[in-house]
């Protein structure tokens, strides 16, 4: 065998695990995709392993083969949709450091506004899983919405004097209001004509819920 030959035969299995590797990942993402979708229409008990598989276009066994069982699936769904905030989030920390505390709590009820602008199967999720006590939602608040929430807390007490009864009120408020237009695209769309995830209704809302939440921002 040439030098040639050794060289390209080197590179063929590369080649080979390299396409398998991107299959893999386009597969995994067609799936999560699918899989976003569905349990924050349907809800986890709506959905089976196969209606995902179907949404997704992908054959038969490939879920289990990517993701164990349908509980693992929705873990990952849920970890890759609020790391997904958190990413965003923590490129805008730089921002805050330059801030008061009061602008810096703006800032994060404006981030929300227009997060849940661009993904609002956030909201969907969290309605379809916040209705009932289950393991879902233990999983839920443990490892992603109890932090936020306390982080939150501490800069509604330190800028709006709130205590901890007043907080559960703002905290609702805020998290419904920052979000329910954009769940209820569909519905307002039919009731205004309007499409709420333009970027300019998106400032629109979060000027207004800034205005409501803490009186006009000097």
């Amino acid at each position: 065998m040439s030098n040639n030959d050794s060289a390209t035969a080197a590179k063929a299995p590369k080649k080979r695990t390299r396409r398998t590797q991107e299959r893999t990942e386009i597969t995994r993402a067609k799936v999560l995709e699918a899989a976003t979708r569905i349990f924050s229409e349907q809800g986890f008990e709506g959905v089976s392993i196969r209606d995902i598989e179907n949404a997704a276009g992908v054959q038969r066994g490939l879920v289990a083969y990517h993701f164990d069982d349908k509980d693992n699936l929705w873990k990952t769904v849920v970890d890759a949709t609020f790391g997904l905030m958190r990413d965003e989030f923590t490129h805008r920390q730089e921002i805050m450091k330059e801030l008061t505390e009061r602008d810096r709590l703006a800032f994060v009820v404006r981030f929300y506004v227009r997060f849940h602008a661009k993904h609002p199967e956030l909201s969907r999720l969290m309605s379809q899983e916040a209705r009932q006590h289950s393991w879902r939602i233990d999983y839920l608040t443990d490892n992603h919405i109890r932090p936020a929430a306390q982080l939150m807390e501490k800069l509604v007490k330190e800028t709006q004097g709130l205590d901890r009864d007043q907080f559960i009120h703002w905290y609702y408020i805020m998290v419904s209001a920052s979000s329910t237009i954009f769940s209820f695209a569909p519905e307002c769309e039919l009731l205004f004509g309007v499409d709420s995830r333009t970027e300019i209704r998106v400032e629109k809302h979060a000027d207004m819920l800034v205005d409501m939440l803490f009186g006009k921002m000097k």
